[in-house]
């Protein structure tokens, strides 16, 4: 079983669709992927790219690609606040799935009375807390890069003036 297989036996319920806007990739299969948000608690938030495979007679043949798009997973409080975000999520998408069943079952037992009001402003406010928290991890996610990357560039600002103190100190 390839890498991709695995990690999407494992976790198919932690795995979200990231928006088209992204850049698609072709596999060797020739055909279009696009990158996917992953929520697992290894890599919360990260993206990664897989062929979907393509159909085969009744099978489909699949070339294994699998390739992250996100080169760095996150890691410190970055890491732990993404968790965090995605626990949410799961809760927000549980109480809005108990939610439409609570619909679901008032619209069939009184089909001709008006859904209530109060369950569709509920029903609408969680689907809104649950996209702001989804800019939320966006946010969080590119904030960890950056931070990543002030961290590489000033230890070597400091590499380079503890250098210039041991030659300076090495001359005297």
């Amino acid at each position: 079983m390839s890498e991709s297989d695995n990690f999407q036996a494992s976790n198919s319920d932690s795995i979200i669709s990231s928006s088209s806007a992204e850049q698609p990739v072709k596999c060797a299969c020739n055909l279009t992927t696009h990158p996917v948000r992953v929520w697992t608690r290894k890599n919360p938030g990260q993206r990664f790219v897989s062929c979907r495979g393509r159909r085969v007679g009744r099978q489909y043949v699949k070339c294994d690609i699998f390739q992250w798009v996100d080169q760095e997973p996150p890691h410190g409080w970055q890491h732990l606040a993404l968790l965090e975000a995605r626990d949410i999520i799961n809760e927000e998408k549980e109480e809005l799935a108990k939610l439409r069943n609570e619909v679901s079952k008032q619209s069939d037992q009184n089909m001709n009375k008006q859904i209530s009001n109060e369950l569709v402003e509920k029903l609408n406010g969680k689907c809104e807390e649950c996209e702001a928290l989804k800019r939320t991890v966006l946010v969080l996610t590119e904030r960890s890069s950056l931070l990543g990357n002030l961290l590489v560039g000033s230890s070597f600002g400091v590499g380079v003036v503890l250098g210039g103190f041991f030659g300076f100190y090495l001359k005297a």
